[in-house]
């Protein structure tokens, strides 16, 4: 997703400064990366408050035109108040032509109920939510996903064996070896326990008489 924002410069920092800026509906940001210089930014508070709110924002790519200058940018960081929740603050990084930028790639599953493993009672154990990644930023993927169909419980998602997006690569393949697996859940464990029992119990009155 591509988006477009119409910031302004600001020449003055300062708390002050951003305080004023805040009355006025717009937040203080920076830019940064590319080895330039940093630029100091103000941008619509509702604009950014409203696309800020998508699961996808943190993996866009942003055009900023700031004045008759044009930036393009992935966002970094938001700054929220403690109590309002209102966004505070943002910082951008650069993108330029050519480079690779380092996300986290949204993990999600798909086709749970054709996981003859989650029909048994299993669950889905999701051990990264998210992938760290090196992507081509004019090419980032909006999530990956794993296709639970036949699996059984016991089964695992490993990234040495699952077909990443193009022009992916994971930044810890070793830490993020194991993605995801299905396991019994916590309740058909305690539900087949009272039949153990009674299997024993019955056992062992049988053998009394």
């Amino acid at each position: 997703m591509n988006l477009n924002f119409a910031v302004k410069n600001r020449d003055k920092s300062g708390a002050r400064n951003a305080r004023k800026l805040r009355l006025q509906g717009f937040v203080p940001g920076i830019v940064y990366g590319d080895n330039k210089d940093p630029l100091m930014i103000s941008i619509s508070e509702k604009e950014l408050t409203k696309e800020c709110s998508t699961s996808s924002f943190f993996n866009s790519v942003l055009t900023l035109n700031i004045d008759s200058k044009v930036e393009r940018v992935l966002p970094k960081e938001i700054t929220y108040h403690p109590v309002t929740g209102r966004v505070i603050h943002v910082d951008f990084m650069r993108v330029s032509n050519g480079s690779k930028v380092k996300i986290q790639i949204p993990v999600e599953t798909i086709n749970e109920d054709k996981a003859p493993g989650i029909k048994k009672g299993g669950i889905i154990n999701l051990v990264v939510y998210k992938l760290e990644c090196y992507v081509d930023p004019d090419n980032i993927p909006e999530k990956i996903e794993l296709d639970l169909t036949g699996k059984e419980i016991g089964e695992s998602f490993l990234l040495d064996k699952i077909q990443l997006p193009s022009g992916v690569k994971p930044v810890n393949p070793e830490r993020d070896s194991v993605l995801a697996t299905i396991v019994i859940s916590n309740v058909s464990a305690s539900e087949d326990k009272p039949q153990a029992a009674s299997a024993t119990e019955s056992s062992t009155t049988e053998a009394s008489k």
